[in-house]
């Protein structure tokens, strides 16, 4: 048989929940009255159907789960054994006259959570002919009627409504619950698809940037041939294009839970010494003066290095390339500090009001604007630098003045923190 069809992991566990949730109360419950039959009314004679229509709803659900791995299946096998046993227990108590007639209303009910309104409909087909089937044990005065005969309705109808209250109170609030959780996981999940269409937007957007700037200057400088230094620029932007496109890709993965994020010793050194020069050109066209003051240890640290370079240092130096005038410089230096290493990347440009501020990192925030030289921007930058830092264990802080003071200078300066590998202490 087909199973459902689940648009995710999430979507067949929910389910799935649902699945157990039921199980458990129905055998619990129904477990009451099989104790109700036999020391309260003290009849045995129906424990040759009921005890093995009990065992059946008990056994074989979770074992056809086990076995065939079919959802579907296994809902249907424990929907018919709830049925079979709740219809043979309300003939054994009177049929319509029932005390507990009312619980036919939680079929529909449990068959549309277990299996969605295909299941709702089934269900109520169900509650019509076991309702008709009473109707015709009446009618002919037919069937068995053990609360008349040793029981006490007013009591048993009370208990039965209790009980049936509790049940779909506790049903539906864990089902709403459910779905809440599944709700906000979806969201979740959406956001992160679209942080991940961010990183092509705006880092992928970054890297050409630069491969443009090289193109046009070969074409500017059309009497001498490219250079062989000029053409590896180009290959490297070109690479690291590709790179963060798999990148992307991985990422995927990882929020899906299909992969973990590969963090490995790497050395910031030669990561820092590579973004330099990638971003170099880029501020001498805007005649800005770029310094680069590093330790001479190769600062081990566990990260990723296309995040690192492309989407976390070029994305905040392209920020302090844009908000800077030129003849301005900017400062980018890395040092070790007790088992973390230091990285400050200060520039003394125009600032950052502080109402963006205080927003940078929300992704629902608007918090782009242009540049000293009209650079557009996405406002999508600082919390992707932020979520991946998180995801190597870092940390950011950002301090910005627009305007110098004897206590600091105008400008932003931002700080990030990552922890040491430890083949590093």
């Amino acid at each position: 048989m087909y199973d459902l069809e689940f648009t995710s992991e999430d979507a067949y566990q929910k389910r799935l929940a649902y699945f157990k949730v039921i199980y458990f109360i129905g055998v619990a419950v129904s477990f009451v009255y099989l104790i109700k039959y036999n020391f309260e009314y003290h009849v045995n004679e129906y424990n040759s159907i009921i005890i093995p229509l009990w065992l059946m709803f008990m056994i074989l659900p979770p074992l056809v789960l086990k076995l065939t791995k079919n959802y579907l299946v296994s809902a249907i096998t424990l929907g018919v054994a709830a049925v079979s046993l709740l219809t043979y227990l309300l003939y054994t108590a009177g049929g319509g006259e029932a005390p507990g007639v009312f619980w036919l209303a939680a079929i529909p009910l449990v068959m549309g959570i277990l299996v969605g309104l295909t299941g709702a409909v089934v269900g109520y087909f169900m509650v019509a002919a076991i309702i008709g089937f009473f109707w015709y044990l009446k009618l002919n005065g037919l069937g068995p009627n053990v609360i008349a005969d040793h029981g006490d309705y007013g009591k048993e109808k009370l208990f039965n409504l209790v009980t049936f209250l509790v049940f779909s109170c506790f049903t539906t609030h864990q089902y709403i619950r459910g779905e809440e959780r599944y709700m906000k996981r979806l969201m979740e999940k959406n956001m992160d698809i679209e942080n991940l269409l961010r990183v092509l937007i705006h880092d992928i957007a970054n890297t050409l940037s630069a491969m443009t700037y090289n193109l046009v200057k070969a074409k500017e400088d059309s009497e001498n041939p490219i250079s062989s230094q000029e053409f590896e620029k180009i290959e490297k932007a070109v690479e690291d294009i590709n790179n963060l496109l798999a990148q992307v890709r991985h990422l995927k993965s990882i929020k899906d839970g299909k992969a973990a994020l590969p963090l490995k010793p790497i050395s910031l050194t030669i990561i820092l010494h590579e973004v330099y020069e990638n971003v170099l050109p880029l501020a001498q066209q805007k005649g800005l003066k770029l310094s680069l003051d590093i330790a001479r240890d190769r600062m081990l640290i566990n990260g990723e290095k296309t995040i690192l370079s492309n989407v976390i240092l070029v994305n905040l130096l392209h920020n302090a390339i844009k908000f800077s005038h030129p003849g301005d410089r900017i400062d980018l230096r890395a040092y070790s500090a007790d088992s973390h290493v230091i990285i400050e990347i200060q520039d003394y440009g125009i600032g950052i009001p502080r109402h963006l501020l205080e927003q940078i990192f929300n992704l629902n925030a608007p918090t782009s604007r242009t540049g000293t030289q009209g650079e557009k921007g996405t406002g999508y930058g600082m919390p992707l630098v932020k979520e991946y830092l998180q995801m190597m264990d870092g940390t950011i802080d950002i301090v910005s003045y627009e305007n110098a003071s004897p206590q600091h200078p105008r400008g932003t300066r931002v700080v990030l923190k990552l922890p040491l590998a430890r083949a590093a202490h």
